[in-house]
């Protein structure tokens, strides 16, 4: 996939194609930024996020979470270092890749200094900032809660008193199973399992507020892929014209934004950015025809209920003798008929 050339991102099949897991390893980023494929956002007041990587000795996987433990390393980090002290102030950083239904998103957090808060978490299920659900550890409250946000309202959270160390790395995972949430501080339980219908999906993210500097390390999602419409509609393609050689479907992930390969028959082919003809083909709706020797490509526009361009499908076949737009066009506009009748709107490729 695309992204692995970035963040180092490993996609892996574990046992079976329902699990996989990604890595994100900040060694190849540039400690002057925050890594690319995740987007500083802010809920609240004050001035938005500084997130760099930078080194920082961190326990190893198999270490006791302490001060003194010697299994240590020295390794880049995520850190969050503005010290803006406005109170109802909620730095994220979130991972914008991609959108996740269930998996176990889990990492290392250390609180750094604050004066008004000392605090760091993770967000999970988010949808925008003003709608998301997150974890998070108190040094200066000495407690660890759970949170839903919705609207900008930040509901009643379920908390527990828990002694939290400024200056010592914390494990921190919750697990997604649809409605049921499993949050572990330190491989242990840190309330009985949590259930709640407000987000079925989203994206995951870190989470700090006011002037904490936090830092978080080794951060990992195990996750069932999900099957998007699209990519089942690539399927249905496939097999009722087995002969095509090639078959992607571009979209934007809201309307008005920059097109990428959301489904294809070649599966690392996804993430692909549009070119001009795609562009051409969501933005007015313009067919497009291009042919050589061995082989044929049409580019054709997918509409909404309305008639209007929303994303863009493009068919490679074999050239032939005598071929024509007109033949080629025959050819693929079954494909379309047969995705077409499934879109009201741009979100169904997605949902």
């Amino acid at each position: 996939m695309a992204r692995v050339l970035y963040l180092y991102l490993v996609l892996c099949a574990v046992d079976s194609l329902s699990a996989a897991q990604l890595f994100f390893d900040f060694e190849t980023v540039d400690s002057k930024q925050p890594p690319l494929g995740f987007a500083s956002v802010l809920e609240g007041g004050g001035k938005p996020g500084l997130w760099k990587v930078i080194e920082d000795e961190v326990p190893g996987y198999f270490s006791a979470f302490s001060k003194d433990s010697a299994n240590v390393q020295k390794k880049p980090v995520l850190a969050q270092l503005s010290e803006d002290l406005t109170d109802e102030r909620h730095p994220m950083l979130i991972f914008e890749d991609d959108t996740f239904k269930n998996g176990t998103f889990e990492a290392k957090f250390k609180l750094v200094k604050g004066i008004i808060e000392t605090m760091a978490g993770l967000v999970f299920r988010y949808q925008d900032p003003q709608n998301y659900y997150y974890v998070r550890a108190s040094g200066i409250g000495q407690s660890f809660a759970f949170f839903k946000v919705v609207n900008g309202q930040r509901g009643e959270p379920v908390l527990i008193s828990r002694e939290i160390e400024t200056g010592q790395w914390y494990k921190v995972s919750v697990k997604m199973d649809g409605a049921e949430f499993t949050v572990r501080l330190n491989d242990e339980p840190a309330f009985p399992t949590l259930t709640d219908h407000t987000f079925t999906q989203g994206k995951i993210g870190f989470w700090t507020k006011s002037d904490s500097v936090s830092y978080f390390a080794d951060p990992r999602l195990d996750y069932e892929p999900r099957v998007i419409p699209a990519e089942r509609w690539i399927e249905e393609a496939l097999k009722a014209f087995p002969r095509l050689l090639e078959l992607d479907i571009f979209a934007p992930a809201e309307p008005g934004q920059q097109a990428k390969v959301i489904a294809s028959k070649d599966v690392g082919r996804k993430g692909q950015i549009e070119d001009e003809v795609v562009k051409a083909a969501i933005t007015e709706g313009k067919r497009h025809y291009e042919r050589n020797k061995k082989t044929t490509r049409i580019t054709l526009p997918l509409t909404d209920r309305n008639g209007d361009p929303v994303a863009a499908l493009r068919v490679e076949i074999k050239s032939f003798a005598g071929q024509t737009r007109a033949n080629a066009l025959t050819r693929a506009i079954p494909i379309v008929e047969l995705m077409q009748r499934q879109i009201l709107d741009l979100k169904d490729l997605y949902q």
